[in-house]
């Protein structure tokens, strides 16, 4: 969300030169090359799954205009915001890390009037290692012309180890769809370690919900639906050391984290052996060994 006044400080910024800016002028291979596809909301869909008023649906933006800021408590489900990293998504994250997993981001909403890009990297961030990154979804507009819906979300496969330098970004163009730019404010931030964001500021790009919601998914290792521990994660995509309107929810994501069982992580029970779906351990290391030669193969 940018305001009129703001933006045409930012214009005559960006006009007389400003500040240096970071942005990923060409992006990285698009998710395809490496296996990750942008998939529907599919089983997942309706009022008591993903579209119940009190999941994550409550957070769907789709506009270029105001939005509730992210805060603590926040005035849509009263949820606790804040710059760090959750501990329970932290617990989870360090399970992967160790034996593998999956990591899901569902795209939930956003507000800005740029035609922002999203994506993911192996190795922290794109901008020092776009070989290793990955984009999702370009020109993001949920308004006018559409080209992302809520519940449509990507299942990235992690071999041990990977999720110690894997991470989600937002590029910020700084380009609107009438062909205007605002460089000097542009960036590119991360989600898990916004060190990596670039630029990086004290302040930070990113918010986290502190405590999760409880989102009912289909969960095909246990054949069954549950509910799921799922984190938000929303970005603030006006770099913070120009005239930000620090509304953070120009991009909002909502993630969960799953082992390399394919069983939610974050308090739910471990499945018998029997019942290991589509998300079983070797299955799903193979799957991640298969990416991995792939990319490497398309590289070459």
């Amino acid at each position: 969300m940018k305001t009129v006044s703001a933006l045409a400080a930012l214009i005559g910024l960006s006009i007389t030169g400003g500040t240096a800016f970071a942005q990923l002028a060409t992006l990285p291979a698009d998710s395809s090359t490496d296996g990750v596809t942008l998939q529907n909301e599919g089983v997942n869909a309706g009022s008591t799954h993903w579209d119940s008023a009190t999941g994550i649906k409550a957070y769907n933006v789709a506009s270029d205009g105001y939005v509730p800021v992210p805060g603590t408590p926040d005035s849509i489900l009263g949820l606790y915001w804040g710059a760090s990293l959750p501990s329970g998504l932290t617990a989870a994250l360090n399970t992967v890390n160790t034996d593998g997993g999956t990591i899901r981001g569902i795209y939930t909403g956003e507000s800005a009037g740029w035609l922002n890009d999203f994506g993911y990297t192996y190795d922290k961030s794109p901008v020092t290692d776009p070989a290793n990154s990955f984009t999702v979804a370009k020109g993001i507009q949920t308004v006018g012309s559409p080209n992302i819906s809520f519940g449509q979300y990507v299942d990235v496969n992690l071999l041990p180890g990977e999720a110690s330098t894997f991470d989600f970004w937002l590029n910020a163009s700084g380009r609107f769809s009438n062909g205007d730019t605002v460089l000097s404010a542009a960036g590119v931030y991360t989600a898990f370690d916004a060190t990596n964001s670039d630029p990086y500021l004290q302040q930070g790009n990113v918010r986290w919900t502190q405590s999760p919601i409880e989102l009912n998914t289909w969960v095909a290792a246990d054949n069954k639906y549950e509910d799921v521990s799922t984190y938000l994660v929303s970005f603030e995509d006006w770099r913070l050391n120009a005239q930000d309107d620090a509304d953070f929810s120009d991009f909002i994501l909502a993630v969960q984290l799953y082992d390399a069982n394919g069983t939610p992580l974050g308090g739910n029970p471990v499945p018998e052996a029997s019942t290991y779906g589509l998300f079983g351990a070797a299955g799903l290391l193979g799957l991640a060994a298969l990416r991995r030669r792939k990319a490497a193969q398309a590289k070459a």
